[in-house]
C-alpha cells in the first residue's frame, strides 16, 4: 500500500483536526466530571483550533464578495452554536468539516497525480551528437529536427526520431498502453515517451519535443478540462443559486417561524427562537454543496485520467458523455479494422504485357503518395523510376509521366475480386495490381464487446470494392457495409447516420478528417505518430489495438454512471436531512455527519474510477 504524501496545506489541516480532537476529548472528560465551565471552554477552544482555517477563509471570501461558500456557512453554524450555548456542536461542526475537507483534498490530489504522471513521458535532457563526434547533454526542449541523438538502454525517447544506427526493443506502453515491446532497427520511427529497452541507438530527430507524440499528449491532457459537460455546467449554476436559497430558508426558519408562532398565540419569540435557530443552523450545515461541486467534476477528471493511463486520450469530459451514449459505431476499413499493411499478391496483365514492367510503371506514378496501396506497390517494385507531372486525386488515383509514358493508377472501372488498382499507359488499360490486407485480431472481439455495451448498429465505410469490403465485414461481424465510397460520400453517409442516432466514427485520422469531425464522436485509431489524427478526432487511441475502443466506451459509461450516482445520492441525502432538521428530528451532529459522510462517499465513488 502506497504511503500518502501530504501537502503543506493538508498537514496544517491535519494538525488542526488533531488539536481540535484532543481539546474535544478533554472537554468531554471535564463534562463527565461535572466541570461545566472548563468543559465549555475546552469545547470552544476545540472548535477554534479545528476551524481557524475555515474562519480565515470565510473572511477572505467575504472580502472578495463571496458570501455563501462552504467556509462562510460553517463559520456561521459554529458561531451560532456558541451563541446558543451548544459548545460541543460548535467543536463537532468544525472537526468533522475539516475531516471531510482533508479527505476531499487527498482524493483530488491523488487524481491530479494520476494525470501529472504523464509529464514523465518527456525526459528533461538528451545527448546530441556534435560535429566533432562527441555528445553534449542538452535540454530536451532545445533539441531540433535534424539533430542526431544517442538513446541508451533504459532511457526514455526525448522526441519523435528515426533510427539511423543500432537495433533495440521499444516499450510503447507509457504512451499506447500496449504491454508487449516491439523490435526496432535502422529506418524505423520511434516516438517520444516510449522507452528504449535494450541496445544503444543513434536516431535522427524528426520533430521538436513539444510537437512530438508525448508533447501532443501533454497539451491534450492540459486542455481536456476546458470542455465541460452539461452536468458540470448545471452543477456550477446550481450551486450558485442553491446555497443562497438554503441560507435564506434557514434565516426564515430561525426568525419568521418563531414570529408566526407568537402571532398565532403560541409561546413568545424569545422562548422559541433558540430552538428554531438550532434547526436553522443544522440546515445551514447540511446545505453545503461540497459533495456536488467537488465529486461531479472530479468524476470526469478521474475518468479522463484513467483513460490516459491506458493510451486513450479524450479531449474533454463532454466527449465522455457523448461516447457513453453512442449507439452506432462506424469504421473505416484499411488501418482501422485491418492492419493497413497491404502487400502485392499478383499482377494481371493484358495484351502480352510484362508484369514487372507494369509494376514498375505503377510504382513510378505512386512514389510520392502516402496511401497504403501506393506504399505496397513501391515496396513490391523495388527499383522506382523517376517521374514528373505527378497529380493525385483523393479517392480516385494518381497520374504521372514515367519514362515518357503517361501512367494512370486508379480504381478499377469494372468489378474485381478483392482489392486492386487498374494501371493505364497512355490511356490504355495494361493490367491490374491485386493487393491483400490482414484483419486485426482484436477487431472481432472489440465489436462483440461494443455490442454488449449498447452499440446496436455497426457500419463500415470504405473506398474499397464490395468484394474486399464484404470479406472483412464477415470476418469481424459488421452489420452494414458501404463500399466504393469517395471521401465526400463517406461524409454524407455519416450525416445520414447522425440523423438517426449517436454516431462514433473510427478512422486513421488523416484521410478521414471530415468524417471524424462530423461524427458525434470521432476516434483516431493507432495515432501514435499522427499529428493530423490528434487535431481531427475527439478521442485518440495511441495504439492500434481495437479493444482500446471497447475500453474507452466501457470507461465512459462507467464515468457517467458514477457522476449520476453522485448527483442522486448527494441531493437525496441533503434533502432528507434538511427536512428532518427543519422538524427537529435530527440535530446539528447528524447534519454535519451527513454532510461530511455524503461528501466522502461521493468523492470515494469518483476516485474509484482511477482503478477501473
Amino acid at each position: 500500500m502506497k504511503r500518502i504524501k501530504f501537502t503543506k496545506v493538508q498537514k496544517k489541516r491535519l494538525l488542526s483536526i488533531a488539536s481540535g480532537a484532543v481539546l474535544f476529548a478533554a472537554g468531554g472528560i471535564c463534562r463527565l466530571l461535572d466541570a461545566q465551565l472548563c468543559s465549555d471552554i475546552l469545547f470552544a477552544a476545540a472548535g477554534l483550533a479545528a476551524g481557524l482555517m475555515c474562519i480565515v477563509r470565510a473572511f477572505r471570501g467575504i472580502a472578495r464578495g463571496v458570501f455563501f461558500d462552504e467556509n462562510t456557512l460553517m463559520t456561521i453554524a459554529a458561531v451560532g452554536a456558541v451563541c446558543l450555548g451548544e459548545y460541543p456542536e460548535c467543536a463537532a461542526v468544525m472537526i468533522l468539516y475539516q475531516v471531510g475537507e482533508l479527505f476531499q483534498s487527498v482524493a483530488v490530489g491523488r487524481s491530479r497525480r494520476a494525470i501529472s504522471e504523464l509529464s514523465k513521458l518527456c525526459p528533461d535532457s538528451a545527448r546530441v551528437l556534435q560535429p566533432d563526434g562527441s555528445y553534449k547533454e542538452t535540454a530536451a526542449s532545445d533539441v531540433n529536427s535534424g539533430d542526431t541523438v544517442q538513446i541508451r538502454a533504459g532511457e526514455r525517447i526525448p522526441a519523435d526520431c528515426r533510427i539511423c544506427e543500432g537495433v533495440t526493443d521499444i516499450d510503447t506502453s507509457p504512451v499506447t498502453g500496449e504491454s508487449v515491446p516491439g523490435g526496432a532497427g535502422v529506418g524505423d520511427e520511434i516516438y517520444s515517451g516510449c522507452i528504449n529497452m535494450s541496445g544503444t541507438v543513434l536516431a535522427e530527430v524528426l520533430k521538436r519535443a513539444e510537437d512530438s507524440a508525448a508533447g501532443r499528449i501533454l497539451k491534450l491532457t492540459e486542455t481536456a478540462g476546458d470542455r465541460k459537460t452539461r452536468s458540470e455546467a448545471f452543477i456550477t449554476r446550481f450551486a450558485k443559486v442553491y446555497t443562497p436559497l438554503v441560507a435564506l430558508l434557514a434565516a426564515a426558519v430561525a426568525l419568521l417561524v418563531p414570529l408566526f408562532i407568537q402571532i398565532f398565540g403560541g409561546p413568545s419569540f424569545s422562548e422559541t427562537f433558540p430552538d428554531w435557530s438550532r434547526r436553522a443552523l443544522s440546515m445551514l450545515v447540511i446545505s453545503c454543496p461540497c459533495a456536488l461541486v467537488i465529486s461531479v467534476p472530479l468524476g470526469y477528471f478521474c475518468g479522463l485520467g484513467s483513460a490516459s493511463k491506458k493510451g486513450i486520450l479524450i479531449k474533454g469530459s463532454t466527449y465522455v458523455d457523448t461516447l457513453a451514449r453512442v449507439d452506432t459505431a462506424v469504421f473505416d476499413k484499411t488501418g482501422t479494422l485491418t492492419k493497413g499493411t497491404l502487400s502485392v499478391d499478383r499482377t494481371e496483365v493484358f495484351d502480352g504485357g510484362d508484369a514487372a514492367s507494369i509494376l514498375r510503371l505503377a510504382a513510378g506514378a505512386e512514389q510520392t503518395s502516402s496511401h497504403p496501396i501506393a506504399r505496397a506497390i513501391c515496396t513490391a517494385a523495388g527499383e522506382i523510376p523517376p517521374a514528373s507531372d505527378i497529380s493525385e486525386t483523393s479517392g480516385v488515383g494518381v497520374e504521372a509521366t514515367v519514362e515518357g509514358i503517361r501512367v494512370c493508377v486508379c480504381r478499377p472501372m469494372h468489378s474485381v475480386e478483392g482489392t486492386a488498382v487498374e494501371v493505364k499507359a497512355d490511356g490504355k488499360n495494361v493490367g491490374y495490381v491485386y493487393l491483400s490486407d490482414t484483419v486485426k485480431p482484436s477487431a472481432a472481439p472489440a465489436l462483440r464487446e461494443l455490442r454488449e455495451q449498447g452499440v446496436a448498429n455497426t457500419v463500415m465505410l470504405t473506398g474499397d470494392n464490395e468484394s474486399a469490403a464484404g470479406k472483412v465485414a464477415s470476418e469481424v461481424g459488421i452489420d452494414t457495409v458501404y463500399a466504393s465510397l469517395m471521401p465526400e460520400e463517406k461524409f454524407e453517409k455519416i450525416e445520414e447516420l447522425c440523423a438517426d442516432g449517436c454516431v462514433m466514427y473510427a478512422g486513421d485520422g488523416i484521410n478521414d478528417s471530415p468524417s471524424l469531425a462530423r461524427a458525434d464522436v470521432g476516434v483516431a485509431m493507432g495515432a501514435l505518430g499522427s499529428g493530423a489524427a490528434i487535431e481531427a478526432a475527439d478521442v485518440v487511441l495511441m495504439g492500434g489495438d481495437m479493444t482500446a475502443l471497447a475500453k474507452a466506451k466501457r470507461l465512459a459509461r462507467s464515468t457517467v454512471r458514477t457522476v449520476k450516482a453522485n448527483i442522486v445520492i448527494s441531493l437525496a441525502v441533503k434533502l432528507a436531512v434538511l427536512v428532518l432538521a427543519a422538524f427537529d428530528i435530527v440535530g446539528m451532529w447528524a447534519a454535519v455527519a451527513a454532510d461530511v459522510g455524503v461528501c466522502i462517499l461521493c468523492v470515494s465513488n469518483s476516485v474509484s474510477l482511477l482503478r477501473k
